[in-house]
C-alpha cells in the first residue's frame, strides 16, 4: 500500500531546502502540484528562476539524453557481439569445419569487444 504524500508535506519539505536546493529542482519533472508548491516558496523566499537557470536545466536535460542514447547503443553493440560469439559457439561449428581453437580465439574476441564497447567512453 503506497502512502499519499500531501501537499502539506511537500510545502514543508521544499521549506526545509536551501535555495540552490529548491532552484536546482527542475519544474518539468515534478508534478504540476508539486511546481506550484516550488515556485509559491521560491516567491515567498524572493527567489526567482532566471533565464539563465532554465537554460542550464535545459542544457543539463540534453546532456543526459544524449548519454542515455549513447549508452542504449553501445548496449546494443554489445548484445549484438555477445550473439554473434553464441552464434559462433552453437550454430557456426555445426556447418564449417573450423578449428577448435581458431573458434575459442574468435569468441573471447568477440566477448572482450563487447565488454569495451559496453564500458565505453565517458
Amino acid at each position: 500500500m503506497r502512502m499519499k504524500v500531501t501537499p502539506q508535506q511537500i510545502a514543508e519539505r521544499y521549506a526545509a531546502m536551501s535555495d540552490e536546493e529548491l532552484e536546482a529542482l527542475d519544474p518539468r519533472k515534478l508534478t504540476a502540484g508539486a511546481a506550484a508548491l516550488r515556485e509559491e516558496e521560491l516567491k515567498r523566499r524572493g527567489v526567482a528562476d532566471t533565464p539563465g537557470q532554465e537554460e542550464r536545466r535545459a542544457a543539463r536535460e540534453a546532456s543526459r539524453e544524449e548519454t542515455r542514447r549513447k549508452d542504449h547503443v553501445r548496449q546494443l553493440a554489445a548484445v549484438a557481439l555477445a550473439a554473434a560469439a553464441l552464434f559462433m559457439e552453437f550454430v557456426a561449428v555445426r556447418f564449417a569445419d573450423i578449428p577448435r581453437y581458431a573458434l575459442t580465439a574468435v569468441i573471447v574476441a568477440l566477448c572482450v569487444l563487447a565488454l569495451y564497447v559496453l564500458r565505453g567512453r565517458r
